[in-house]
């Protein structure tokens, strides 16, 4: 595969990786900083019960809506020594889970930034390597990593490991799972009344601690002790005990902001997400098998080749 193919499609499968394990364990921004275009005001902790109640209505509204427009920016640790910085717009749905995106910020050909499209249905992701990509691959320029399968392939006794892989989150871009987490924060707290997008919201933050986060996700309910402590050790081992969120409901108690932020050892990771039109239509159709490759089927013949390291490394 040529250097600059298999770089991006390197960048790509940690950005897709990374997010999954935010959908499923939370995050946030930490301190106190505004939504853009947001008047910052002193926070401040509302009658008991009162947060929770909000968020606890957020949560299924998000739910019912299944569907929403996004623009996102994702600043992750990268590779190497490179941060990165992603924008993504398009529209999604998570019920079920579907995604068709746009990406900018991979880097490309002699490390130009381009435009990537990928489309997400279910744990499957599908990205579309484009001409030089289809050159490479015998004609097929759509690349798909199925996230559940690459976490089995990855080894490893930890069946909490392959559910937090593959469990099917949509990546970080499912609101009613970041919902879902600021609902089960033990210390929900309301900042205030900013302005989004020229739009009055109410914002609202929490934490949760890895302990917190794992015990909340209900992709995981059912795990043995045994495999729940070896992810909490999973994670915990990666530099993570907190996470930090922030969300701005509109009128109807919707978000229409998320910021979420966790760090690692290899950087932070923090995330910003904007969304429009809940409820609006999603039709994603995987690409026709001939011009789809699977990078697990491939990455299985370079690693028998010698040509490419361990799925685990």
């Amino acid at each position: 595969m040529h250097e600059s193919t298999w770089k991006r499609l390197s960048v790509s499968v940690t950005a897709v990786a990374l997010l999954a394990g935010v959908a499923a364990c939370g995050g946030g921004e930490k301190g106190d900083k505004a939504a853009s275009g947001a008047s910052a005001k002193s926070e401040k902790q509302p009658a008991a019960g009162v947060s929770a109640e909000v968020i606890n209505a957020a949560f299924k509204k998000t739910q019912a809506a299944k569907s929403a427009r996004f623009e996102m920016t994702m600043k992750l640790p990268g590779l190497g020594d490179q941060p990165l910085t992603l924008r993504s717009s398009g529209v999604m749905g998570w019920d079920p889970t579907v995604v068709d995106q746009r990406m900018t910020g991979l880097p490309g050909k002699d490390g130009a930034s381009g435009e990537t499209r990928s489309l997400t249905i279910g744990t499957a992701t599908y990205t579309d390597m484009g001409a030089e990509g289809a050159a490479k691959n015998d004609g097929k320029r759509w690349m798909k990593l199925d996230l559940a399968a690459m976490a089995k392939e990855s080894g490893g006794d930890s069946k909490g490991l392959q559910q937090l892989l593959g469990g099917g989150q949509g990546q970080s871009q499912d609101p009613a799972k970041q919902m879902a987490l600021l609902k089960a924060s033990p210390n929900v707290k309301l900042v205030g009344e900013e302005t989004v997008d020229g739009k009055k919201a109410q914002h609202y933050k929490g934490t949760l601690s890895a302990d917190e986060a794992v015990k909340s996700n209900k992709s995981l309910e059912g795990l043995s002790e045994k495999d729940r402590q070896e992810l909490l050790d999973t994670i915990k081992q990666a530099g993570i005990t907190q996470y930090d969120m922030d969300v701005w409901l509109d009128s109807g108690d919707l978000p229409v902001k998320l910021v979420m932020n966790m760090d690692s050892g290899k950087g932070r990771m923090e995330i910003s997400e904007t969304l429009t039109d809940y409820g609006t239509p999603v039709d994603v159709q995987a690409p026709p098998a001939d011009q789809t490759v699977d990078l697990l089927e491939k990455l299985k013949k370079m690693k028998e080749s010698g040509d490419t390291p361990s799925l685990s490394s």
